[in-house]
């Protein structure tokens, strides 16, 4: 460390959900925290925004929400899921604290939101700030150097580093974090653009998320913002956002065609409203190791899901929320904190854990089988928060649908005779043997398990190389930690 650097109980790398929801709670209660990010704000950010009753409550906790209505947001309370023409209509369950609406913002109207309200709690955010490495002492991270606005490096001492940096986080390459220890290979790709809806404010549409499943494809409308703007997305073959980058138009047009549904929703929109269409192909979901000596990762940079069931801002939020929640009792402990971080990153396992399966399950690029339909159909009978919940995050497939209830509905596929009965027989019973397997992973509790769920995981995944890590010239050298106390870190 230089002779001038500066002292913070907490370094956030990145400024956006994880890195916001863990600076705010920190600096609420009186510490020093530095947010580091290398853009300037507002600015975009690949993402379908997305977020049901908890994670707008995440921006309550965060600070955020009275900034977030500023901004005019449709709010939306029900959902309308569709598979193979078989419709579903729910009103969204609330959150625990009573919030009983969703939003979709733009990230370059969210985030915004976002800093100013991490500002507001006392976080020093610092935009056009470039993390460039980490400090070492004892075998333990103990701060960061980055490059201001003006190129200039500059030193941080630390009691704590958070990568909250990004899927490709470079806090993950210098801590040696960068491959996963679990990896998934997604079968969607994601191409969405915004437009003006077409229907009249008050109408009920606009205040409903849609998803259509037809065929191997899937369509999505949320009413977005500023109210009066919608988000349309279409999930398919991830091979497909390279049709759409080579043929924007030509591509929407088929998929419209594929989608009657979506298409009739849409109906009478003024094409010149349309923006530019955007899509990526590249989603592996993944989890990575996410704490250690001195460090912690947050948000994408720690765990990503496949984008299809629209869990990551939420999943961002929280992370970053619960983090600061381990931290705050022991943030002057050094053995203490990573105790603690090691604990947050279990129970952020087995939390995300079955949100991760279900993803899986739903970017396999395939006809939805007899016994969703008539899990959807079974789902449907009424408008009680059910199917809803699994998006909202209020309850795990597992609660949502025992074992009682996934043999109620392939039994009642069998009896409808929709599809030739071997041909259910065939697609649900590999899905029943996934789930029981899903479940008993679950049971077992086991911390950064690399064993794949045959039917759930997807083999075939391609990461990158890391960056290059660097290595500052001054850091003071002092004995590493014996073995027993890092067999106690690690235990705990």
């Amino acid at each position: 460390m230089t002779l001038t650097s500066e002292q913070a109980d907490v370094v956030v790398v990145g400024g956006r959900l994880a890195g916001c929801a863990v600076a705010a709670p920190l600096a609420r209660a009186g510490r020093r925290v530095i947010v580091l990010d290398k853009m300037a704000f507002p600015s975009d950010q690949l993402s379908t925004h997305l977020l049901f009753p908890a994670g707008v409550s995440e921006f309550a906790q965060m600070g955020a929400l009275h900034r977030i209505l500023a901004v005019n947001p449709s709010i939306v309370r029900y959902v309308h899921a569709e598979a193979e023409g078989v419709v579903c209509v729910e009103r969204m369950r609330p959150a625990t604290d009573g919030i009983d609406f969703g939003v979709c913002i733009p990230r370059p109207l969210q985030d915004i939101c976002l800093v100013e309200a991490a500002r507001d709690q006392g976080a020093d955010v610092r935009e056009h700030s470039t993390f460039d490495s980490l400090h070492w002492r004892a075998g333990r991270v103990s701060g960061v150097r980055y490059f201001d606005p003006n190129g200039t490096p500059r030193d941080i001492e630390a009691k704590l580093v958070v990568g909250a940096d990004g899927r490709r986080s470079p806090v993950a390459a210098a801590v040696g974090a960068w491959n996963p220890y679990r990896m998934s290979r997604n079968g969607r790709g994601l191409v969405f653009r915004y437009l003006q809806d077409p229907r009249p404010e008050g109408a009920p549409e606009r205040e409903t998320y849609y998803q259509w499943r037809a065929g191997d494809s899937f369509a999505m409308a949320f009413p977005s913002a500023p109210k009066g703007t919608m988000l349309l997305l279409f999930m398919a073959h991830r091979d497909e956002a390279s049709e759409a980058r080579r043929d924007p138009e030509g591509y929407w047009l088929r998929k419209l065609e594929q989608h009657p549904t979506m298409r009739a929703r849409i109906q009478g929109a003024d094409l010149s409203t349309y923006t530019k269409i955007r899509s990526t192909g590249e989603t592996p979901a993944f989890f990575r190791a996410s704490s250690g000596p001195g460090w912690a990762l947050a948000g994408d940079a720690a765990h990503f899901k496949d984008p299809v069931t629209a869990q990551g801002q939420r999943d961002a939020m929280w992370m970053g929320r619960t983090l600061a929640e381990h931290l705050l009792p022991v943030l002057d402990d050094p053995l203490a904190i990573d105790r603690a971080t090691r604990r947050w990153e279990a129970h952020r396992d087995e939390h995300c854990l079955s949100a991760y399966h279900f993803a899986n399950f739903d970017t396999r690029v395939e006809v939805q089988s007899p016994a969703v339909c008539e899990f959807f159909r079974d789902a449907g009978r009424t408008t009680d928060p059910d199917l809803s919940d699994l998006f909202g995050r209020a309850r795990t497939f597992q609660q949502i649908a025992p074992l009682p209830r996934l043999a109620k509905c392939v039994a009642s596929a069998l009896l409808r005779g929709d599809r030739p009965r071997s041909e259910t027989i065939t697609r649900t019973l590999p899905e029943l043997r996934t789930e029981l397997e899903i479940r008993r992973e679950r049971f077992a509790h086991r911390f950064r398990e690399t064993r794949l769920v045959s039917g759930s995981d997807h083999p075939g995944a391609q990461w990158p190389k890391p960056p290059a890590v660097k290595h500052p010239e001054a850091v003071e050298q002092l004995p590493a930690p014996s073995i027993a106390i890092r067999e106690e870190v690690f235990a705990a």
